[in-house]
């Protein structure tokens, strides 16, 4: 029997990134999910059947119609986002949007236009900035263990053999090749808002670009660099390196490393101590953030509490509780907005200065060089 005192739930598309959603959203207790749906219904009857999920269906407004979800996620490709966001709005849900938010700017703003005339909540995947690891890194600048941040590096290792993106490598005609940013559309909002919450200025100056790899006929690389008015940045997405997720906060009296994967934070201070006292500080620094570390991620193991999606469990709350007006809403709409807007911006500037023309005209310039100079 459902519990009316829960907030109903329904997950839209059932793929790989449903898993996370259907499991987070167990550990709620004041939310049920009711439903899921997908237009293939053996997607949504193993996600069912996985998550004890009570009514599957391949039709969306039947489903609306038989189960009356307060929320509906919407876990479907990259190019579907806006226009069912806005047929679920409309028809009287609160949404949750899986990164990226939509196609592109214009998309955006039409999708938060329709939210701000239905009153209806919408939120987006921006789950790593509720991440523990994150929000103790918060906690510490408000502390100013490392003074006024400067500089954010945020990098993503994404190999191209791993299971999605052999998928994406192996068909042309994939979904994520023919979005505007193609593959790093699909990954680099988590990266980029890393950089973005702590920067503050929504038109950073950009430098940088995208390239492929030779054995490849789409772009793999990207890394660009942001100039903001007190805060810079750099994003390195690589598909050469292992899968990792990192980011190093610089300010002015040390930096932060944060590494998602294994959870562990290190606090790196300027060196204060004379000559060679300096170099025994720094390693008794690491073994300090070493023990903490250690005694911190056993605690949290025993209460249950690391998970890959860690910061998933935290936001759906907060936008739940957003929903019924006991919160404000976790994620602002003016940064949905303004992440998606810089993201349009990084793959203009990307096609703009395309590295792979960049380094076939450094080549060409080599050869005529070597041209005039031999005998």
């Amino acid at each position: 029997m459902s519990n009316p005192t829960k907030i109903r739930v329904a997950l839209l598309g059932c793929g790989q990134i449903a898993d996370a959603h259907l499991s987070q959203i167990q550990r709620i207790r004041s939310a049920e999910v009711v439903a899921v749906c997908d237009m293939y219904e053996d997607l949504a009857y193993q996600a069912a059947a996985r998550f004890n999920v009570p009514a599957i269906f391949t039709n969306l407004e039947t489903m609306l119609a038989d189960t009356k979800p307060d929320v509906v996620h919407v876990t479907t490709p990259a190019h579907t986002h806006a226009p069912l966001s806005i047929q679920l709005m409309q028809a009287g849900c609160h949404v949750y949007v899986e990164k990226p938010f939509t196609l592109d700017g214009p998309e955006a703003e039409q999708v938060l236009k329709v939210a701000r005339k239905t009153g209806k909540q919408i939120c987006v995947g921006h789950d790593q900035l509720f991440d523990p690891l994150w929000l103790k890194a918060k906690l510490w600048i408000k502390q100013n263990v490392i003074g006024e941040v400067r500089h954010v590096e945020s990098i993503l290792g994404y190999p191209i053999s791993g299971n999605f993106g052999a998928l994406v490598a192996a068909n042309p005609n994939h979904s994520v090749r023919k979005l505007p940013g193609g593959l790093f559309q699909n990954t680099i909002s988590h990266p980029l808002y890393r950089i973005t919450d702590l920067m503050g200025d929504e038109e950073p100056t950009l430098i940088g670009g995208w390239y492929q790899r030779p054995d490849f006929d789409f772009p793999t690389e990207l890394s660009t660099a942001f100039e903001g008015t007190t805060v810079t940045g750099s994003l390195t997405f690589s598909t050469r390196i292992p899968p990792q997720r990192i980011t190093r906060i610089y300010g002015s009296k040390g930096t932060l490393e944060l590494d998602f994967d294994t959870q562990t934070i290190r606090r790196s201070p300027i060196p204060t101590l004379p000559g060679v006292f300096s170099k025994l500080h720094g390693p008794w620094q690491h073994l300090n953030n070493a023990f903490w570390n250690m005694t911190h991620n056993c605690w949290r193991f025993a209460k249950s509490d690391i998970h890959y999606f860690g910061g998933m469990k935290t936001l759906f709350e907060q936008f739940y509780q957003s929903t019924t007006g006991t919160a404000s809403p976790p994620i602002s709409l003016r940064e949905i907005k303004a992440v998606t807007v810089l993201m349009d911006r990084i793959f203009a500037h990307c096609r703009q200065h395309d590295m792979n023309q960049f380094h076939s005209q450094i080549q060409a310039a080599e050869a005529e060089v070597t041209c005039l100079v031999s005998p």
